[in-house]
């Protein structure tokens, strides 16, 4: 019986010092194992942030776009009148008017205008029905574009429109005709009219 007691102390020897070299192989393997670990991070870390820096990029240049006008589209020949009792520098006026639309939905608004070319041309008369003649006479007409872009987008359910021009102005005032300030090529500049 001596035998098998002498055995154990070796076994348990053998055991303890097998424990020990898995125990210090397995340091190597789980220093190992969180450096890959320490590694997918960062190159998931750096997937994020460049994916990230993309969408960002990616919106930034679709803003832009979106401001960018398409064609022009000729909507055709208006005329204003004013009112009889209307005191105002301008009787009647004729002219052009052209659109162009946000290139982002220039398809579907060019559908939605063939679609409702009549409502579109219908609510522009009423429009300047409700105009004066003092709408005409500031040079860059802003706030009749203004109206009018406004009127066609709501004719057509949607913001398509990104400018309006106003083209072949011909203004009246008191039965006489006459030019806008800006289109007589006899005038000259104000910085060299003398007082």
């Amino acid at each position: 019986m001596a035998e098998p007691t002498d055995q154990a102390p070796e076994r348990e020897e053998e055991a303890e010092s097998q424990e020990q070299e898995e125990a210090t192989s397995t340091k190597p393997e789980a220093s190992q194992g969180r450096s890959v670990k320490k590694t997918l991070a960062i190159c998931l870390i750096a997937a994020l942030v460049i994916q990230g820096v993309g969408v960002l990029c990616y919106k930034l240049g679709r803003a832009q776009a979106v401001e960018k006008p398409a064609a022009e589209i000729d909507l055709g020949k208006y005329y204003f009148s004013a009112n009889s009792g209307e005191d105002g520098p301008t009787n009647s006026a004729e002219f052009r008017l052209h659109i162009a639309l946000l290139e982002q939905v220039a398809g579907p608004a060019q559908q939605r205008l063939l679609q409702r070319q009549y409502r579109v041309q219908q609510d522009v008369e009423q429009l300047l029905r409700r105009a004066h003649g003092g709408d005409f006479e500031d040079p860059i007409l802003g706030e009749l574009k203004r109206q009018l872009q406004e009127q066609i987008n709501d004719t057509l359910g949607m913001r398509a429109i990104a400018d309006v021009i106003i083209t072949d102005l011909k203004l009246e005032d008191g039965g006489r005709p006459r030019v806008p300030v800006a289109d007589t090529a006899d005038s000259v500049p104000w910085t060299e009219k003398s007082g």
